[in-house]
């Protein structure tokens, strides 16, 4: 009885912000015509695709081969894409989504991403999708887990099943401000699979919010890969 009032009041109250707080552009603040729309139509515009002729391995927009980026470190995921440049309006919203407390972006993310999914034929009959894990900790602090919304979403939109096999079991520092040599040494060793029976012999779709060096999505790909895992396709909003 209790939650289903709270639920109502919840409604009504949402229903009287739409009133007195009209739905606004996250990036610009223009007014827009419904919230899950997320940004004005000026902002959309702005977006930067990742375009076709990317590597087959590592995702970049190098157009040379062999990739210049694959050659600096070997990658133990199968693949990686990026549906946009990490630039403008999209870099605004994974802040907002990461910082800033509002989980609207995740939906906008996942629509895309699932396209992508649906669109090429490598990346159909994986056994199920996953998200880059968050610290018990650094989740507690935030409230949530980015990846786990974007990736959940995605779940829901093609009907493949949402699994996350991985923990991170070290709170380890940001990557932010770190060397590619620095991130790989931050990050070992930082992740574990909590039942190896969910990852041997499974194709595994990896999803995170940003690919900057890969050196997250490489040591989750090496700890899936060390459990068994046969297949592990990346990726990520968008690519630095």
């Amino acid at each position: 009885m209790e939650g289903g009032f709270l639920k109502q009041l919840k409604k009504l109250w949402n229903n009287f912000l739409e009133l007195i707080v009209p739905p606004a552009c996250l990036v610009c603040g223009n007014r827009i015509e419904d919230r899950t729309q997320v940004i004005c139509e000026f902002c959309e515009a702005k977006l930067s695709l990742i375009g076709e002729g990317t590597c087959p391995v590592c995702g970049s927009e190098n157009k040379e081969l062999p990739c210049e980026v694959c050659l600096e470190g070997q990658f133990e995921f199968d693949s990686a894409r990026s549906i946009f440049r990490y630039i403008g309006p999209i870099r605004e919203l994974i802040h907002i989504l990461k910082y800033e407390g509002y989980t609207y972006p995740a939906g906008y993310f996942a629509l895309p991403i699932a396209e992508l999914i649906e669109s090429e034929p490598s990346l159909k009959n994986h056994d199920y999708i996953c998200a880059v894990p968050l610290h018990r900790v650094r989740k507690r602090e935030r409230g949530y887990n980015q990846t786990d919304l974007i990736a959940y979403a995605v779940s829901k939109l093609i009907c493949m099943p949402y699994l996350n096999p991985v923990t991170r079991r070290i709170n380890t520092f940001s990557q932010t401000l770190l060397s590619k040599e620095h991130r790989i040494a931050n990050l070992s060793g930082a992740f574990t699979v909590k039942h190896k029976d969910q990852v041997t012999g499974k194709k595994i779709i990896l999803i995170d919010d940003v690919f900057t060096t890969g050196s997250t999505l490489n040591e989750i790909a090496k700890t899936l890969r060390a459990a068994g895992a046969k297949k592990i396709s990346t990726i990520t909003v968008a690519r630095a």
